[in-house]
């Protein structure tokens, strides 16, 4: 057996206490890849905005990053991602062997760790996760999307209080990255999974956790615990007290006494937020960059640019191929309607206007950061008026009547609803261009801002017709196969593709699988590639502008060197801290 211990960060810190070995991870900072980051002290919020309320507080069943952004700071995985290096390291498993042939991976836990309620957690807990939430079909989580091969999930079995086993069905390269998923403590809910329980609700564990639920009942492994929320004002977080990092002295972490989320609506309220000194970080539109740097130096906060940097993730405009409407279902799922409507995207116009220059096309699935992406083998439709016109005509939408705007061939205006996020005055303005130059060539849009939280679920629930939204991205493709794969929990734009897939979402699955199952990356990078190119050429989401990495943050909040696109703020939570723990931004407030 070929053995991988993973090096720790540090050294692995034995504390005594109450009768047993606590093995808490050490974070070196000062040394190594942390050498920008230096000791602290405890206290204070960090105080940030957030535009909407959470939809739960279930970390497995969250679609949306107004959710997903405040659960990431609760819970706490077998392995974890570096903010500074992207490299996976050891977290709640200190270290892990693999099998000569890969099928097989042991993780070793640290023992003596406690949930943020005093409970101890072991391998029941990771045993519980996986085959009683994660594997568990009656549980809604596009987890599961993510950690399949050819079809199958690994298996998950104690092999001791402190040891796990998970046997694959086939090599799984980014394995130990994609195993990260938050761990759910099986003495708070092993009761509602019918794999343990067949009494259960199968809808248990959907519900469970939900925003009304008390604080005190949910329970993690992060840095932070849920102590308050108020709809539509704030999101309260608190020290885990029981929290398993501590500093290169010893110190517990994180330092900070907890996180603030203050539910502000949109981007123009943020930024008078931010500028007034009620938050601590905000990252700026391309508008706001003149006046934040103008008031830099007299408030006490500094802006980072970085032009060469865009951000993980992309945008997009997505034509519902289930529309209810039929006709207008016909035309989304031609090929050629979508390639026209690529076509009336103005990059360019939206890098130069709404970005101000701090922008970059986006052409690929695959954020423009990761390894595996290459712009070489995308198909590219540029902004052409006359190329989108064509290709209308060509599939029969033509103005009829005269009155300017194309038709079905009932007679009836071709017209469709846009929707996005109303507060997001970058996609708003994006919506508008697109919207004008589609107007150009005879397509009536009707543009209508909603709600994020709504528009989620009219996106989940095939109720839309078209949406501008974004997605997260990382270095690893597999982590978009819940989105990609055709019965990936956020394939929204063909649901029905699950049953009915194209020969093109066929290869895709097929390509997902064998870029998982190589080690080889050049192999890897191939498989990919075809990727790329394939779902390029059948733009299912027609990408627009990936903005370049801005950040503004005040002064007071330390261990900021290392933000990038990677991870800011609440990727650093554990060691932020504050030289005047009084401070939110410029202003004393205890």
């Amino acid at each position: 057996m070929r053995k991988f211990f993973a090096v720790l960060l540090g050294t692995l810190a034995l504390v005594a206490f109450g009768g047993l070995t606590q093995e808490y991870k050490v974070v070196p900072l000062g040394e190594g890849d942390w050498a920008n980051l230096t000791v602290g002290q405890y206290g204070g919020y960090l105080v940030l905005g957030t535009w909407n309320n959470p939809k739960t507080f279930n970390h497995h069943i969250a679609q949306e990053t107004s959710s997903t952004d405040v659960t990431g700071q609760l819970h706490a995985g077998l392995t974890e991602v570096n903010p500074i290096t992207d490299k996976v390291e050891p977290a709640l498993a200190k270290s892990w062997e693999i099998s000569e042939d890969g099928l097989t991976i042991t993780f070793y836990l640290r023992q003596g760790l406690q949930w943020s309620d005093g409970e101890p957690f072991t391998a029941d807990d990771v045993v519980f996760t996986f085959n009683g939430v994660i594997f568990n079909e009656d549980v809604r989580t596009d987890y599961r999307d993510v950690l399949m091969v050819e079809g199958q999930l690994p298996t998950c079995e104690k092999v001791g209080d402190y040891t796990v086993k998970f046997t694959l069905p086939a090599p799984f390269r980014p394995f130990l990255r994609q195993i990260g998923g938050a761990i759910y403590p099986a003495h708070k809910l092993q009761d509602l999974s019918r794999v343990y329980n067949p009494d259960a609700d199968p809808e248990a564990l959907n519900s469970v956790w939900s925003v009304d639920t008390p604080p005190e009942e949910i329970v993690g492994m992060g840095p932070f615990r849920l102590v308050e929320y108020i709809p539509d004002q704030l999101v309260v977080l608190e020290r885990n007290p029981y929290y398993w990092k501590v500093d290169p002295e010893g110190t517990r972490l994180p330092y900070l006494d907890g996180v603030k989320f203050v539910i502000v609506g949109g981007a123009d309220a943020e930024m008078l937020k931010f500028r007034n000194g009620e938050l601590d970080v905000y990252a700026p539109r391309p508008e706001d960059l003149a006046t934040l740097i103008a008031e830099a130096e007299q408030k006490g906060f500094e802006v980072r640019i970085d032009p060469t940097k865009p951000l993980f993730g992309t945008t997009w405009i997505v034509f519902n191929q289930d529309c209810p409407n039929e006709k207008l279902r016909e035309y989304f799922r031609m090929v050629e309607f979508r390639r026209a409507m690529a076509h009336l995207v103005d990059k360019q116009s939206i890098i130069d206007n709404v970005y101000l220059g701090l922008g970059v096309p986006q052409w690929s699935p695959v954020s423009m950061l990761s390894p595996f992406y290459n712009e070489e083998v995308v198909a590219k439709y540029e902004y052409d008026l006359d190329a989108a016109a064509q290709l209308l005509d060509q599939i029969g939408l033509v103005d009829r009547d005269g009155d300017g705007w194309r038709d079905f061939p009932d007679g009836t205006t071709f017209e469709f609803e846009l929707n996005t996020n109303v507060g997001n005055t970058i996609r708003e303005q994006i919506c508008q261009i697109f919207a004008d130059d589609c107007a150009q060539v005879g397509i009536k849009v009707n543009f209508n801002p909603v709600n994020f939280n709504t528009l989620v679920t009219k996106l989940l629930g095939s109720e839309y017709e078209a949406v501008l939204l974004g997605l997260t991205g990382s270095s690893e493709p597999s982590g978009g196969a819940n989105v990609y794969k055709s019965c990936g929990g956020l394939h929204f734009w063909r649901y029905s593709e699950c049953d009915d897939p194209r020969p093109v979402a066929q290869r895709i699955d097929e390509l997902f699988d064998l870029g998982v199952k190589t080690y080889d990356f050049d192999e890897a990078y191939q498989y990919y590639s075809e990727f790329q190119k394939l779902f390029s050429e059948t733009l299912d989401l027609i990408y627009t502008v990936n903005m370049v990495y801005r950040y503004a943050l005040y002064k007071n909040l330390q261990n900021t060197a290392d933000f990038s696109p990677l991870a800011a703020a609440l990727g650093f939570s554990d060691v932020l801290w504050k030289k005047n723990p009084n401070m939110v931004g410029n202003r004393v407030v205890g």
